[in-house]
């Protein structure tokens, strides 16, 4: 019976010391949060100008890529002006494509671990 209590007690204790282990934890990644929020806004505005950038970007490089290719085909087979049209529509779809696929990617802080959860 000597060895059951004792089992207990040390359980016990590695439990509470996790717990605090745990709530230390929680207690950083709390004030982090309040730090990062704390930036201000022109960070913020910084961030979502970037973003917006990037996605003018993709779309329009996407779209005159299509179209320049579609060009050069179109001069080089003499089927003017139909692989224009048809690889600037892929071009807009590919842009539309890329666009969807940045804003499907879930955020993650800089260091590459998820966001904390609300």
């Amino acid at each position: 019976m000597q060895n059951g209590s004792d089992d207990d007690a040390d359980m016990k204790a590695r439990l509470a010391r996790l717990a605090s282990d745990l709530q230390a934890r929680r207690d950083v990644e709390t004030a982090e949060e309040r730090r990062r929020s704390d930036a201000g806004p022109d960070k913020s505005l910084g961030r979502a100008m970037s973003l917006g950038f990037r996605v003018l970007t993709e779309f329009v490089s996407a779209a005159v890529v299509g179209a320049l290719i579609g060009w050069l085909l179109d001069r080089w087979l003499g089927t003017t002006p139909w692989l224009l049209v048809l690889l600037t529509g892929f071009g807009v779809a590919a842009g539309f494509n890329n666009v969807y696929r940045m804003a499907a990617k879930t955020p993650t802080s800089r260091d590459g671990d998820p966001p904390p959860r609300q």
